[in-house]
């Protein structure tokens, strides 16, 4: 339902790499536009990762929705990695992340999730294999460079937000429904 990716900053000195998840708009036209638009220098981008796993990003650190800060659920607090390397070896075969971001040498990278099926493969490998791209620059991605002015922000959110509100007249037995952005009283 939601275009899920993880951020990354890279410590400048040590190289050590801290990762938060973000549930929505993760493609380059969004979490990637995002970033680039409103979190492009080391100290904002640190910010984004005071708070742990987030639902989606905001133009400012208030706008942005954590599951621990705006949610009430447990925190779950970025993850750190000795470096890069140790990063992506440990996402090895992940394929609910769509694209991986971060912040290193004072820009926004990303790396896009790709497939390869199984009859490409030398040996059959359970139906193929996922990998992650080269990272490069958000602003030089194909996606970020023919949606980035076209497409509406927080078009996930909003797509949900609506589910959200269409499931609080349609009898649910509980008073509430969860969704991004918050709760919804039921209808009576």
């Amino acid at each position: 339902m939601s275009t899920r990716s993880n951020i990354a900053i890279e410590d400048p000195k040590t190289k050590k790499v801290k990762v938060i998840y973000v549930h929505s708009d993760g493609y380059p036209y969004g979490v990637g536009k995002c970033l680039v638009d409103s979190y492009n220098h080391y100290d904002l981008a640190k910010q984004l990762f005071t708070e742990g796993d987030a639902s989606y990003l905001g133009d400012t650190f208030g706008e942005c929705s954590f599951y621990g800060r705006d949610w009430d659920r447990k925190e779950e607090p970025a993850k750190t990695y000795r470096d890069e390397w140790m990063y992506l070896h440990n996402m090895r075969g992940e394929s609910m992340i769509e694209y991986i971001y971060i912040f290193k040498n004072n820009k926004w990278h990303v790396s896009t999730s790709k497939y390869i099926e199984e009859e490409n493969l030398d040996k059959p490998y359970d139906g193929g294999i996922w990998y992650y791209s080269e990272f490069e620059p958000v602003i030089t991605n194909e996606e970020y460079i023919k949606y980035k002015d076209k497409h509406e922000k927080h078009a996930e959110v909003k797509m949900i937000s609506q589910i959200g509100k269409a499931l609080t007249g349609a009898g649910w037995e509980n008073g509430d429904v969860m969704m991004q952005g918050g709760n919804v009283k039921k209808a009576n």
